[in-house]
Parts: structure tokens; sequence; C-alpha cells
């Protein structure tokens, strides 16, 4: 029953790239790159688990069941449209905007140069302690980013692309020599929305298109990229046409991948002693990720946090670096109905898209500062999108009411004020 599972959620994810590629702004849309994450990285893992004898009975087929729920959330959450309500149109000073992205760039630029300028063993590792806190404000440089590039994809001016270009540095650095999937995709997706955003213009699909998915089929391949660019003195940036990407990816039909293996452990454990958290798994995130140890204790900070006992047996060891993926916590919340995390996440993306499309400055420069996050969603947890927005609501969106003004104007070449409906 395993392989005719799989075919079915082959045959849904597709059809959500297909979807995606009738119209020119589909490739920028949720629904699309979903299909495509599900598509590259989840679907693959698949076929070698079918007949895992240390798999526990059942585990395979119920976790493609619930995978097969949460792509088809992805679209469903997407399709769900209600009528947005009316409101004031918002205005925005160019130069404030400019003000605020210059603020961002230099401050997460600093905090950028402090990680860069961690020890190896540190850098290259899982983060804890100050690194943590270092990350935490670097964020917001691509803030910064963002900004600059509304500005100027609307109004180029010697402001807006100093800042762009301070802030691509950074970026370069940690696509090109960290090897960071999410920061790729993030970069790409900042360029071309704004873009399209502001001039309705875009990239051919297909040339879209092909980016997206072999970034998916990319992904089974990072870690050869970062050991040559990362973790090897002695190898060289010729070393990099090395990688096969082809075999790297027949290799995970083969014999699978550790991150669906994770699932599927973590999922038949849970099935088995039901020991659901209801979503408390997203309030231990939370805690993790903004109650500083450094300030409270670590005493404190493991107090704040729920227990969630029966989640993980005994014997279950992940390999450093793997993921567990959202479908773990997802399902880990409640069961078959987890699968609603994907569809809210899906129904938030389009309500966000809508507004960015109406002409919402505010919302042009959140959506695709989501997208790596609702991706992440897919190959993580489910709590990367709010934890992502919740940083975002902390600082980006004060800076832009520092930017807004009241009185009417136009952003044009000749005036510094943008008037937009929030």
């Amino acid at each position: 029953m395993g392989m005719p599972l799989i075919w079915i959620l082959v045959a849904i994810s597709v059809a959500l790239v297909v979807s995606g590629l009738r119209r020119p702004e589909g490739v920028y849309q949720y629904p699309f790159l979903a299909g495509a994450t599900f598509l590259g990285f989840i679907a693959p893992q698949f076929p070698a688990l079918v007949d895992d004898p240390f798999l526990p009975v059942g585990a395979m087929v119920r976790t493609i069941l619930f995978t097969i729920l949460c792509v088809s959330a992805c679209g469903f959450g997407w399709r769900v449209t209600l009528p947005r309500a009316a409101r004031p149109p918002w205005q925005f000073e160019e130069r404030r905007l400019l003000v605020a992205a210059a603020v961002f760039s230099v401050i997460g630029g600093y905090f950028y140069v402090k990680v860069s300028h961690l020890p190896p063993e540190i850098k290259y590792s899982i983060f804890t302690g100050m690194p943590v806190v270092y990350l935490f404000f670097a964020k917001l440089l691509n803030y910064g980013f963002a900004i600059a590039l509304v500005c100027g994809a609307r109004r180029m001016s010697l402001a807006a692309l100093a800042i762009i270009g301070f802030d691509t540095l950074f970026y370069a650095e940690r696509i090109l020599i960290l090897g960071r999937r999410s920061e790729a995709v993030e970069f790409f997706f900042l360029v071309v929305l704004a873009w399209w955003f502001q001039k309705r213009r875009t990239p051919p699909r297909l040339l879209t298109a092909g980016f997206v998915l072999f970034g998916a089929l990319a992904l089974h391949s990072a870690g050869d990229y970062r050991a040559i660019t990362t973790e090897r003195d002695e190898a060289g940036w010729s070393d990099l046409l090395k990688i096969d990407l082809v075999e790297n990816f027949a290799e995970v039909l083969e014999q699978g991948g550790p991150e669906v293996r994770n699932a599927v452990l973590r999922i038949g454990q849970v099935r088995d002693t039901h020991a659901y958290d209801l979503g408390l798994f997203h309030w231990n995130t939370l805690v993790f990720n903004y109650v500083p140890a450094q300030l409270v204790g670590v005493e404190i900070k493991e107090r704040l946090t729920v227990s969630l006992d029966g989640q993980l047996g005994r014997d279950y060891e992940p390999p450093v670096g793997s993921t567990e993926t959202g479908l773990s916590d997802a399902f880990a919340s409640f069961a078959y109905l987890g699968a609603l995390k994907f569809f809210l996440i899906g129904f938030a993306m389009r309500r966000i898209y809508d507004a960015a499309m109406a002409g919402s400055t505010v919302w042009q420069v959140v959506y695709p500062l989501m997208l790596a996050p609702a991706m992440l969603s897919i190959t993580h947890h489910t709590q990367w999108p709010p934890s992502a927005f919740l940083h975002i609501a902390l600082f980006l969106l004060p800076a832009l009411a520092f930017a807004r003004v009241r009185q009417p104007a136009d952003f044009g070449a000749q005036a510094p004020v943008a008037m937009v409906p929030s």
C-alpha cells in the first residue's frame, strides 16, 4: 500500500507545481513553493523506507497518509479567501523608510560580523548562548534589504542602491560561503517580488520554476557544498563542480533520507503513546527563541517550558544536522488534525499576498520575508512562520510606523511620500 500512496503524494505535489506555472505570478505563491518542497525534499525520501523492517508496523503508511493531508492543506488554505475590510490608506515617507533600512542594515551587519568571527567549532555547529543573540539581531539586516528593495523598485536612488549593495555582500557570504539554503531562497524572492509588486514584471516563468526546482533537488547536496566551502581547508572552489546532484538525489531514492525517517519514528511513537502536546510545542519553541537564558537564568527558562514526555522513544537518536520536518510536530500536536497547521499557513500567506497585491507597502515587505519560514515549516518545523512573524512585529512594524505619514502625496520621482492601502 505504501507505493500507491507515495504516487498520490507525488501527483498532488506535481499538481500544485503545474498550477503555479499556469500564471506569471504563480511561481511566487505558496502552493507552488510548497508543492516543489514536498516533491523535491519529502517525497524522494519515502520509497526506500516502504519495506524497512526496522520501522514500527504501520508507521510508514500512517506518515504518508498524513503527508498527503498536509500538502493538500497547503493548497486548500491558499484557496480560501475572505473579503478584506476597507481601511484608510497608509502613506510612507521615502526618506524615513531609507533611514530605517540603513539603521537595520548597519545593526544587522554588525551582528553578522560578530557571527563570522566566531571560532569554527562554534560557527559551523548548532548555536547556543551568545551566538543565538547575535543571529537574533543579525536578522535586522534582512529587513533593511527588503525595505531598500521596495523603495528602489519604485524609484531607484543612490541611498537605496547603497543599502542594497551593502546588504548583498552579507547575503553573498551566507549563501556562497556558508551554503545557507533559506537565505538563498529569501534573497531571490526579495528581489523578484519587489519588482513584481511594483512593476508587475516577472522573469520568465520557466526560469523561476527551474530555479525553485533546482533548489529543491540541491537540498540533498547541501552537506557536500558546505563541506567544501567551510569544513575542508584543502578543498577549492573547483571542487564544487564535482558535486553530483543527480547521484545524491538517486542515493536518497535508494536509501531514504534521515528527515523522513525521523518523522516516521516520531509519528509512530506519538501514535502509540498518545502523547499529544495540543500545540504546547509552539510555546516551548517561543521560550527557547525569545527568552534569553543570559538574563533570566537557565533554571527559570527551563521552568517556563512544558515537558513533553512520551513523544520520543528511548532509542530515538536523529542524525546530527537532520530535522524532524514539520510533519512530526504537526502530528504530535493534534494527530491527523495537525494538518490544519499547514492549512493555516497557506491561509495566512494568501491574506498577506492579497494585501501586497492591493498595494500595501507593509505586506509587500513582509510577504517575501515570510516565504522562507513558510517553506521551512515543511522541512524543519511549523513554528518557523509564527516565530518569524513575531520577530517582524517586534522590529520591522515599529520601523514602518516611524516612516508612516498621514498627509496624502505621491511616491514618484518628485515626491518623497508613498500612499499605500494598509
